[in-house]
């Protein structure tokens, strides 16, 4: 791909919703350790590549994002994006990664974009490992309406039991007052 072919590609890439961006510094990391990172990337669906810093400064001003405006400052250096459509896979991937090879999240993660938000540095990272996404927060608010009114329609339905046991021994009261 030429520059303006690889400039339209990211654009459109930051332009879409629904995936996750990292920028992480490879600087100083041997070539065996980007080699596992790679192929633990392309395993878990995790798009990795390279990119030249004014070709991806170049790319961000064309989406006309303000939040992208925010980080075209601190694009400095390596640096290599990566990008998914599940957020948490990607930082456990970093997370894992510097762990294995005793490096620091401080000299790997640079930012991340995630569901419109950035998160900057060591800090931004752990809320990252931490955070839920909008997909997990709406599946435990599913869960839990489910329990509620299970436990609702439960309680409804031991109130009818108790009011036809009521209406039960009412009649069969009546019918003995009407016997005797």
């Amino acid at each position: 791909m030429n520059k303006k072919q690889n400039i339209l590609f990211f654009s459109n890439l930051f332009g879409k919703k629904k995936l996750h961006f990292y920028l992480i510094n490879l600087k100083g990391i041997k070539a065996f350790q980007q080699s596992y990172l790679r192929r633990r990337s392309r395993k878990t669906n995790i798009n990795i590549q390279v990119v030249k810093n004014t070709l991806l400064k170049k790319s961000l001003k064309l989406t006309k994002n303000t939040k992208f405006m925010e980080i075209i400052p601190l694009i400095k250096e390596n640096t290599t994006l990566l990008w998914s459509t599940d957020n948490k896979e990607t930082a456990y991937l970093l997370l894992k990664f510097t762990k294995k090879y005793e490096l620091s999240i401080k000299e790997v993660f640079k930012l991340a974009i995630s569901e419109e938000n950035l998160f900057l540095g060591e800090k931004g990272f752990k809320y990252l490992i931490n955070m839920k996404s909008k997909k997990e927060l709406l599946t435990n608010l599913i869960a839990n309406l489910g329990f509620s009114i299970r436990k609702t329609i439960f309680s409804l339905n031991r109130i009818f039991l108790l009011l036809c046991n009521l209406k039960n021994q009412i009649i069969y009261k009546y019918e003995n007052k009407k016997n005797s």
